[in-house]
């Protein structure tokens, strides 16, 4: 049982669930290890007012943001697409693959390097949206098929 961050993943949570909700969620997945530290969790105003006050995405107010943030809560779908956008173009480039099950996820299940969407519990908007369809619904075999790609190109 290969976690995440073992195989080099940084797993951020985006979700509309309130902020104690989507904290603990985090914490019983894994994603926050430990006590949760300054700038682990964020709810989706607040981060939306810091980084796109009107509408427009400021990568030099995301900069400080994305290293720290782990879990958005009662967030928007643009809130989400931000973060896409943000991470690809941040001073560290990142590759941001993205997972979704709801017609709201299609556009950052399109703008991110790689989509992922729910075969089962996903939309046909969501599915039509992204590159790869998870068949089973099951976040371990995204790491999975990590694992096998890099296996390929190594």
């Amino acid at each position: 049982h290969v976690v995440p961050r073992q195989a080099g993943i940084v797993v951020r949570m985006v979700t509309g669930d309130n902020m104690k909700t989507a904290a603990a969620i985090a914490k019983k997945c894994g994603i926050i290890e430990g006590e949760i530290k300054p700038g682990n969790v964020i709810d989706g105003k607040t981060f939306r007012e810091t980084v796109a006050p009107n509408g427009k995405l400021l990568q030099d107010k995301f900069e400080p943001l994305w290293k720290d943030l782990l879990v958005m809560g009662r967030s928007t779908p643009l809130d989400k697409h931000h973060l896409v956008s943000g991470l690809q173009a941040a001073s560290e480039k990142q590759t941001v693959a993205v997972t979704g099950d709801g017609t709201n996820d299609a556009p950052a299940l399109k703008e991110a390097d790689v989509g992922l969407s729910m075969g089962i519990a996903g939309t046909a908007v969501a599915q039509e949206a992204s590159d790869i369809v998870i068949t089973d619904d099951n976040f371990s075999s995204i790491v999975k098929s990590v694992l096998w790609g890099r296996s390929v190109y190594d």
